[in-house]
């Protein structure tokens, strides 16, 4: 080949590679570095984690591994179950592993549940209305998952790094194993979602020889360990001064299994893979395009798109739901205002969650309230005064200890006929003006609580006693009525003797079984439940004790105070009021029933035999079928008897 005919085919080859849609992508200069916006995401992606079935517990195990950045880090935790049919939510024990101190708040609304953590590294910021026990030290994961296998199936665990809240789903998940092994890299789907502590790392560029003020948002999404189908929710806040469509395009680039459903507060041009949708009109799909799966080549597609400026461009795991916030639109790329530092800046005092362990303690008249130095240390905080509002009664240090205490009568306490108040006042060497929290304490001496047990939903006469199979109807009361205080009831259980089992019937402010039912408030605010109780029971019971728990909490206190009531009452058998038949008197109906029967039978056939025309007697077969209908039919009534829906040992 001669050098003309080679420069002629180096120059088609240029042309043809010129036509290329990634062309323009590959060759663009855009030097990406931290922007303002604010993106964060949800997701189910964990670094290592199962998920399980066990249809058959009656307990479930939930395992979180919990690793944090920070030495102290707040987290939200919410327990999620529906219920199916009417079924109640099966006990849950969720096992707590942190290598951090946390200030756990936790939501578990109607969920029995058991906690297992480490009481030195997880702090509530309010109290948790859960059992709670404490956890074993374990050096490795292995040992905590055997340890957790011996109190029940472990239906899930997930390893979370830097998490600040937590959705987990108590719903048994589809084409599950029946055991849990941790897997690297899982997708723990319907079961667990998640969002980090930290904001995505978001990056933006200007893109050369492009003119204009037409800005890109470009998000792509990593593939995940599964590949099925599923929608990334993306909602986008754009500041923008005009309501121009051309203003803004939004990329979205993922797997090709991944549809979007888009939540804009501002009309833009959407450029995604996959099928879109908008979030007002969600059941018309829209196809999308062919993007590249480069970072090149999705600021090549910006560019194509008469973009300017790439306003925002982050690189995420698969999620569930992505949000961006954009503080400008249209006035052309805002650096971030805080620049890379290559050392971390000190952080300082954390005011908030040091206050939030201001939780005084009642009792014997006196209000007391202790803060431990060590977690004062871990919050970078330095206290130089703790006081009430009396500035006289000062805290005393006591080793590891600051405790400040007051009588009823002093240090500034004011007194009404329910509640005691002060003010602490708490000056910090970080903070030139002092913070200040009031607290309270209950007088517990002006309160009264009772207990009815009740036998309509009229709620009209008290009664103490009840019949087996009868329903009972159960009213709660305090007095006085205080406005600021709110009371619930948290547990209530019946004690039928020593040789029978508990029955419990609220557990965790939930019904423990069907035959529990929760009832709505009096006009008064009076709490009420309803149990049946069982029919037959051995050996039968003549007396028990129903007894229940309240909690009782301040609007201003987080702190919960808790109440126990109990009435004696008398357990009787219908039989014995002429209302209903003893099993005694079952049996012996039923077996006379059969002897009448039987009896009746044989002289029928008796008579039948001699009654017949001699030429036309056939040999005899033996009958067995009416005989064994009416056992049939006895034994069925007999069981019939025996059985209410309340007749496991566990229920009422």
């Amino acid at each position: 080949m001669d050098r003309g005919m080679f420069s002629q085919a180096v120059a088609l080859l240029l042309a043809l590679c010129s036509l290329g849609p990634t062309s323009l992508a590959e060759t663009v200069y855009c030097d990406l570095q931290p922007v303002d916006p604010q993106v964060t995401y949800i997701t189910s992606q964990v670094s290592e984690g199962c998920v399980a079935q066990s249809p058959n517990a009656t307990l479930e195990v939930h395992i979180l591994f919990l690793e944090f950045l920070k030495e102290v880090s707040v987290l939200e935790l919410t327990l999620q179950t529906s219920k199916h049919n009417g079924t109640l939510p099966r006990e849950v024990l969720l096992v707590l592993s942190t290598n951090k101190t946390i200030f756990l708040k936790l939501q578990a609304p109607g969920i029995p549940l058991h906690l297992a953590y480490n009481p030195n590294l997880v702090i509530f910021q309010e109290p948790a209305k859960v059992n709670t026990t404490q956890l074993p030290p374990f050096t490795t994961k292995g040992e905590l998952l055997n340890w957790a296998d011996t109190k029940g199936p472990v239906t899930s665990a997930a390893e979370l790094n830097n998490p600040q809240s937590i959705l987990l789903r108590l719903d048994q998940a589809p084409r599950s194993p029946s055991s849990c092994s941790l897997e690297p890299h899982k997708d723990m789907g319907h079961t667990l979602e998640w969002s980090p502590n930290a904001q995505a790392s978001v990056r933006g560029c200007r893109l050369e020889g492009v003119a204009g003020h037409k800005e890109a948002h470009i998000l792509r999404v990593q593939p995940g360990p599964e590949a099925r189908p599923r929608t990334v929710t993306v909602k986008v806040e754009l500041s923008c001064a005009s309501r121009d469509p051309d203003a803004a395009v939004l990329i979205l680039q993922g797997p090709p299994y991944v549809s979007w459903l888009i939540d804009a507060n501002h009309n833009m041009q959407i450029w995604t893979t996959g099928e879109y949708s908008f979030k007002i009109f969600p059941e018309k799909n829209i196809p999308g395009f062919h993007l590249p799966n480069t970072t090149q080549g999705l600021l090549g597609e910006a560019r194509r798109l008469n973009a300017s400026v790439v306003a925002s461009f982050v690189e995420l795991p698969l999620a569930s739901v992505v949000s961006l916030r954009a503080p400008s639109c249209g006035s052309g790329l805002q650096p971030s205002p805080t620049p890379v530092q290559t050392t971390p800046p000190k952080e300082g005092c954390n005011q908030e969650l040091l206050l939030s362990l201001i939780q005084p303690k009642c009792s014997d008249d006196v209000m007391t309230l202790v803060l431990n130095k060590d977690l004062i240390s871990t919050l970078r905080c330095t206290i130089t005064s703790l006081t009430f509002w009396d500035s006289s009664c000062q805290a005393e240090d006591r080793d590891d200890q600051l405790v400040l205490r007051s009588g009823y009568s002093s240090c500034g306490m004011i007194v009404t006929e329910n509640v005691i108040s002060n003010e602490v006042i708490l000056n910090l060497l970080s903070s030139s003006s002092p913070q200040q929290k009031k607290v309270q304490c209950i007088n517990m001496d002006s309160l009264s609580f009772q207990l009815g047990l009740y036998l309509s939903p009229h709620f009209l006469q008290a009664s103490n006693t009840i019949e087996l199979g009868q329903q009972g109807f159960v009213q709660v009361s305090m007095s006085p009525s205080i406005p600021e205080l709110t009371i619930q009831l948290d547990s209530c259980q019946l004690n039928l003797g020593p040789d029978m089992e508990i029955v419990e019937l609220i557990q965790s402010q939930a019904a423990k079984s069907s035959c529990v039912s929760l009832l709505s408030p009096s006009p008064g605010g009076d709490m009420r439940f309803s149990f049946l109780l069982r029919g037959y029971m051995v050996p039968m019971p003549t007396t028990g004790v129903l007894s229940c728990t309240v909690v009782l909490r301040l609007s201003t206190w987080s702190l919960d105070v808790q109440r126990t009531v109990s009435t004696r009452l008398n357990i009787v058998s219908p039989g014995l009021h002429d209302k209903g038949l003893v099993l005694p008197a079952v049996l012996g109906i039923t077996f006379g029933a059969f002897l009448i029967g039987a009896l009746l039978t044989a002289a029928l056939w008796y008579i039948y035999l001699h009654t017949r025309h001699p030429g036309k007697r056939e040999p005899v077969v033996a009958v067995a079928a009416p005989a064994s209908s009416e056992s049939s039919s006895t034994n069925h009534s007999i069981g019939s008897t025996q059985s209410t829906p309340c007749s496991t040992s566990s229920m009422a």
